[in-house]
């Protein structure tokens, strides 16, 4: 080959270059191994490495191993089906800031039509991201007043068991029965309602707690942690709950756990103060039905009350916002509620009436417990 074809094909790559490098976006190729061949400046500052020490090396020498090995699955799918791809992806900078990007992938082929790498384009959404945490903390708020309420209820049993105790213990001391092994009584009998309301408050702080990071996570272990809190509540105002899921079957997702419960508990809280509202006009046996089910790529939690049906004339505007059929409501908590399970976690929530019964629908992308 001769020169100009050189010195066109360097000018070119110098171009191609100067072009990347004046996009805001990280981008880079990958060949079919895996391998950078490309980036520019953008990933290369990401990445806090210059662009001649990327080439040729691969995804585990700088980012963590899980993100890596789930990327190698995404560019090996769409290598064989030839489908763009977008995924959400977050890193932990040098400072300990974590930053998250939006990746859109697609395959590189050459004239032939032979697959020869990926092109993957990187969009900081760190800021969209913030913003949607501090309206579901906002959201979070809402149900504040519920959980205290149901708090308070919780610590109403253990405290009357303390209170027996001290009353047991003045008794002791007043008819000079004091002795070692009743102060060990007293001490024994009364670190087990303190250790109660204890974990009642820790399981408090922790759906307090913004979730930032996806993990795996055991939907009926989530469940459980809400009804710790709420569930006695709802026994106080004489409403059944229905636990409709096999115990020997696992309902593991991976997603954002505490907003997920934050779902829930939104929904069941609803369910609950439609059914005492219900109980003003007639009597019937309030029931809130919690079921799991699985297919292959989905769990799908069902919450189901049997407290009348929502009218046709609104139903499909529940999920807006600023709608509400409440006196004092905000009409946010519904909203919140489809912008974590649709937005953040890829699935899809929905409602529906079956006779008496109102069935709010789930559907979240699971993976298998490893």
């Amino acid at each position: 080959m001769d020169k100009k074809y050189y010195y066109d094909l360097e000018k070119k790559l110098n171009f191609e270059d100067v072009l990347l490098d004046a996009l805001p976006n990280p981008i880079y190729y990958k060949d079919v191994k895996g391998d950078f061949i490309r980036c520019n400046t953008r990933f290369s500052e990401l990445t806090n490495t210059c662009k001649k020490e990327i080439i040729g090396k691969s995804a585990y020498e700088f980012f963590p191993k899980s993100a890596a090995d789930r990327n190698k699955l995404i560019d090996k799918e769409i290598m064989k089906t030839l489908q763009p791809y977008e995924d959400e992806v977050h890193f932990i900078m040098d400072n300990g800031e974590v930053r998250y990007y939006n990746l859109s992938k697609a395959v590189c082929l050459d004239k032939a039509g032979v697959v020869k790498g990926i092109v993957c384009i990187m969009t900081d959404i760190t800021q969209r991201i913030k913003e949607k945490e501090i309206l579901i903390q906002q959201s979070k708020f809402a149900e504040m007043g519920e959980m205290i309420a149901s708090i308070a209820h919780q610590w109403n049993e253990p405290l009357v068991e303390l209170s027996a105790q001290v009353q047991k213990m003045e008794l002791f001391y007043s008819t000079n029965q004091m002795d070692k092994k009743k102060v060990s009584d007293f001490v024994s009998n009364s670190m087990i309602p303190i250790q109660y309301m204890s974990e009642t408050l820790n399981d408090f702080r922790n759906f307090l707690k913004p979730s930032t990071i996806k993990e795996e996570f055991d939907l009926k272990k989530a469940i459980s942690e809400i009804f710790d809190i709420v569930g006695k509540q709802i026994f106080y105002f004489n409403i059944k709950i229905n636990f409709d899921y096999r115990n020997d079957e696992d309902f593991f997702i991976v997603g954002y756990k505490n907003q997920l419960k934050q779902v829930m508990l939104n929904i069941i809280n609803n369910a609950k103060n439609k059914i005492i509202t219900a109980y003003e006009e007639r009597k019937f046996d309030g029931i809130i039905t919690i079921r799991l089910t699985n297919t292959d790529n989905l769990s799908i939690i069902e919450i189901i009350d049997n407290a009348g049906p929502i009218k046709e004339d609104i139903i499909d505007q529940i999920f807006d916002p600023f709608f509400t059929t409440k006196e004092n409501g905000t009409g946010f908590g519904l909203y919140m509620a489809k912008t974590i399970i649709e937005d953040k976690m890829s699935g899809k929530i929905a409602v529906r009436n079956d006779g008496e019964n109102v069935i709010f629908s789930i559907k979240i992308p699971k993976t298998k417990k490893s």
